[in-house]
């Protein structure tokens, strides 16, 4: 008993022991905020200048107003891939226009009406500038590619995703864990130490990532699987695992 007791310590203690990631302090924040203010002004997104940032410990806020909830996206997207952001808080909006329903409707039945959305069954309403998308789709990629296309158009406030992606398969839990994990150990765009579980169609992430963008790639990623519905995604954003810049060679 008492040797059970001193292994449980011995577990606890090494728990307590590994590296946890580092905080980041008030002057890194400041970096924070300036090299994603850097990156959104150079950036060839429009819409995006009525943007504004600040870093609390690494926690990115994202406020002020953008043209479209597309321009909102792709902010979270230059925001996260600056090394030292560990999360992304969206406030930012889109702006109250005075674009009717009925136009605003028309755009989006325009845009679900090209070949990517042939073999796809979604239905919209849109009320005060809100668009909920339902029905079914045969993958993923489909559903994302609907509410992204939407995002784009002008009035749009509020996207509420409801689409059911249909998929089957035969693979089991443990060769879907297997499939996932080597989907985003080779995708360039993913990288850290990432440990998949799959629950039913539920697809568990965790472990640590260098940026917060690699953890929204890695949802994405997980979520292209066949038999993979949804994502329970765990990963810590650790800015010690982002590689370091090549140094110049002496002469």
């Amino acid at each position: 008993m008492e040797r059970l007791h001193r292994n449980i310590l011995l577990v606890a203690l090494g728990a307590l022991l590994l590296p946890a990631p580092a905080a980041p302090n008030s002057l890194d924040d400041d970096r924070i905020e300036a090299a994603v203010e850097a990156s959104l002004a150079g950036a060839d997104t429009a819409g995006i200048s009525g943007l504004r940032v600040r870093c609390d410990e690494g926690i990115l806020i994202l406020g002020g107003t953008a043209d479209t909830l597309f321009a909102i996206d792709q902010a979270v997207r230059l925001a996260g891939a600056v090394p030292g952001v560990v999360d992304v808080v969206v406030s930012a909006t889109v702006p109250r226009r005075s674009i009717p329903d009925a136009e605003i409707l028309a755009s989006v039945q325009r845009a679900l009406q090209t070949p990517s959305f042939s073999f796809v069954s979604i239905q919209t309403t849109v009320g005060y500038g809100r668009v909920k998308l339902s029905g079914s789709s045969g993958s993923y990629a489909q559903k994302i590619l609907a509410q992204r296309e939407i995002s784009r158009i002008s009035g749009v406030l509020e996207i509420q995703n409801r689409i059911i992606v249909k998929t089957e398969t035969n693979v089991s839990q443990e060769g879907l864990a297997r499939l996932a994990a080597s989907r985003l150990t080779s995708a360039s765009s993913v990288a850290g130490i990432i440990k998949v579980t799959i629950r039913g169609k539920v697809a568990v992430l965790s472990g640590r990532v260098p940026l917060f963008i690699t953890r929204l790639e890695a949802t994405e990623a997980a979520l292209s699987i066949p038999g993979i519905q949804a994502v329970d995604n765990r990963l810590v954003v650790d800015p010690a695992l982002t590689p370091l810049p090549p140094q110049p060679a002496r002469p």
